[in-house]
């Protein structure tokens, strides 16, 4: 990007993508694309089978299909809502395109979300965001996500036990999910609420941090001053705008799930072989499965994961061709469009000049502007 009047990738504000040699670079594309062979060309065709999945899938109705699309719409544009509700003055052209942006390379990428950053951060000062503003917003919106991610699998177990189907192992994850979580949120509150609680826990994390850096030959960090500008750039943020972000980061998460749950029933998986709470427990836990960087977006991982799930939902008479069919299907809707629509934002980013502002000028989403 060669425009004077915005950021351009060698801005020092903007996150730079650590320098790696090519064949590290060749040999990730490598591991991943043997990881993609191996799930979908051979433990995969083992579990189910391709023709059967398309004719399940070749006969969803015109009416199923609609309401597809209109859920993998929603699907599309509900992360568009985090981001407003994070970053002050954001317009929602400009949150729609950051976001099928990044999502376009976390989801065709290895090691997407190495690229995604950098990027994120070159629109958003683009567009005359100030640094602060958007280190923020992402955080503030990285924070809630990942509470959304520990809470969900608590929420679907706790749906389970209502019905009386829970199993031993779900009260366990159902009681470690409320433990972190609490413990999470009062950690978050008390280190926004007190900087000396922020300087005595970043002094606890910076022993053990630090022991085990040493246990690997890894140069020190300082984790206090990374506790405390964690602190400075969440806490207005949080403060003044919290009600909107577990709003918007709630129907976010209940997107996925509700293509996720529509998918599968789509294709013909009844309530009564698979209940609606145990399809949300298998969802919740299923995208933890994320979270491990084997490919970009998860993808087989997650795949023989939600598989696996559902599976264990519907008893001894599972249908692997059904199963495989709503997951599939899922996965589809929720991957490919993306990638699609996110190629089609950033080249309309690249030669839209029209949006451009310096923001060492404009100064958007400043905590005035609250």
């Amino acid at each position: 990007m060669t425009e004077t009047n915005g950021a351009t990738p060698e801005d020092p504000a903007i996150p730079q993508r650590s320098g790696q040699p090519v064949w590290k670079r060749l040999l990730r594309a490598g591991v991943t694309f043997l990881f993609l062979v191996l799930v979908f060309g051979f433990v995969l065709p083992k579990l189910t089978d391709y023709q059967a999945v398309a004719d399940h899938i070749g006969d969803i109705n015109p009416i199923q299909w609609l309401l597809l699309g209109v859920f993998a719409g929603w699907f599309l544009v509900a992360y568009v809502f985090v981001f407003l509700s994070t970053v002050p003055g954001l317009r929602f052209r400009e949150g729609f395109v950051v976001q099928t942006t990044a999502t376009a390379i976390n989801n065709s990428l290895p090691a997407g979300g190495a690229i995604a950053l950098p990027v994120t951060y070159t629109q958003f000062l683009s567009w005359g965001f100030t640094p602060e503003a958007v280190t923020a917003g992402l955080l503030t919106a990285g924070v809630w996500d990942q509470l959304a991610r520990l809470a969900l699998p608590v929420i679907g177990v706790a749906a389970i036990a209502v019905m009386g189907d829970a199993l031993w192992w779900m009260w366990l994850v159902s009681l470690g999910g409320i433990v972190v979580v609490a413990g999470a949120i009062w950690l978050i509150s008390l280190v926004l609420r007190s900087e000396t609680a922020a300087v005595a826990l970043g002094n606890r994390l910076d022993r053990i941090v630090n022991w085990g850096l040493r246990k690997i030959k890894r140069d020190p960090i300082d984790v206090v001053a990374a506790t405390l500008t964690f602190r400075d750039n969440v806490r207005h943020v949080a403060q003044y705008r919290w009600k909107w972000v577990t709003a918007a980061t709630i129907a976010n998460h209940a997107s996925m799930a509700a293509l996720f749950i529509v998918a599968l029933r789509a294709v013909g998986v009844s309530s009564e072989q698979v209940s609606l709470p145990w399809l949300l427990l298998a969802f919740s836990l299923g995208r933890l499965l994320v979270m491990i960087p084997v490919s970009p977006g998860g993808l087989g991982l997650v795949d023989l994961g939600f598989i696996g799930l559902v599976s264990l939902g519907w008893g001894a008479g599972a249908d692997p061709d059904l199963i495989s069919a709503g997951v599939l299907l899922y996965r589809a809707l929720s991957f490919l469009p993306p990638i699609l629509i996110g190629l089609g934002s950033w080249v309309f980013w690249r030669v839209n000049r029209s949006w451009r502002r310096d923001w060492h000028v404009e100064r958007r989403g400043e905590v005035a502007q609250t």
